[in-house]
């Protein structure tokens, strides 16, 4: 399974899922773009956008809640490291309070991972990142990190009644 996703501004990306009525989108702002993401097999429908390989997936994406996308560099050599590395912590996963979804994107071109996550709230992710598992994971950046690992944030767009 893939994962698919661009920006834009909202109305531009509204036509798309009009346009495309048997694709499920989500989408998603924040104060600098709006992005549309779907999950499927086959081909992005994007002209500009990225594509994903889902190597981890748990829980569904719901309409509503605050997603965190962890943007993380790596290295050609550190890439089955990293994976492995993800994969053997899965458990902890379930200790995650407020969790909705979570998603282990692999980049089809270039090196940087998204680490995927949406959570109820903004607070449920706060008290994530403050918590002592979080910490111990974000200690030292691993040497397979190509670069510094960089956090896009947004919040799922609330749709009115008449264009659901």
């Amino acid at each position: 399974m893939k994962a698919f996703m661009t920006t834009g501004t909202y109305d531009f990306l509204k036509r798309l899922e009009k346009k495309h009525n048997e694709i499920n989108f989500y989408f998603m702002n924040n104060v600098n773009s709006t992005l549309a993401y779907y999950e499927g097999n086959g081909k992005s429908i994007f002209v500009a956008g990225r594509t994903y390989e889902i190597l981890m997936k748990k829980g569904n994406i719901n309409k509503k809640g605050y997603v965190v996308m962890n943007n993380i560099p790596v290295s050609e050599e550190g890439k089955p490291v990293f994976e492995d590395r993800f994969i053997k912590q899965q458990q902890r996963l379930d200790q995650m309070s407020g969790l909705r979804a979570f998603r282990l994107l692999k980049p089809i071109k270039g090196n940087t991972y998204i680490v995927f996550s949406q959570w109820e709230t903004e607070e449920n992710y706060i008290l994530w990142k403050e918590s002592e598992a979080f910490q111990k994971q974000t200690a030292k950046p691993p040497a397979y990190f190509l670069d510094r690992p960089f956090i896009t944030e947004y919040v799922m767009v609330k749709q009115e009644k008449n264009e659901a």
